[in-house]
């Protein structure tokens, strides 16, 4: 099945693109039940499952609770600073030495991807809102 074209529309097609995303978004966080640290992540993950399955992730609430959730993986994943020293060699996997990844790092980053996905279409669909908002307003000030 092709894509419908959503070209007139670009709120519409950040919606389509969302809800094409949010499948594999809900997938993903199935698979960090491990990465929860306390009862209060676990419960924030549960409710933005469910949120996701519902296809309720369209206001700034559960823009919140995505980044709520998404912020502090995203924490684990980036590589970690050999600190202030400047190393301009490489390590063996051929990665500059100053962005070793922590361990577990790079399979918490793939499973989080999913999720990275769907935040940034997310702030698109939040972008352009709030722009189809103030185009609207500048329509009805008077120019003069």
């Amino acid at each position: 099945m092709s894509e419908p074209n959503l070209d007139y529309d670009p709120i519409q097609a950040a919606v389509f693109q969302a809800l094409t995303l949010a499948s594999s978004a809900h997938n993903a966080l199935d698979q960090l039940s491990e990465y929860w640290i306390d009862r209060r992540n676990e419960d924030a993950a549960r409710r933005l499952s469910a949120q996701i399955a519902q296809e309720k992730i369209f206001s700034a609430r559960d823009l919140d609770a995505l980044e709520q959730v998404l912020l502090p993986l995203m924490a684990v994943a980036e590589p970690a600073p050999l600190g202030d020293t400047h190393v301009s060699s490489r390590h063996t996997s051929g990665r500059p030495l100053d962005q070793i990844l922590r361990p577990g790092a790079q399979d918490l980053g793939e499973k989080i991807q999913p999720l990275m996905q769907l935040r940034g279409a997310l702030l698109t669909l939040g972008r352009l809102r709030r722009s189809e908002q103030i185009a609207q307003t500048l329509r009805g000030e008077d120019m003069t």
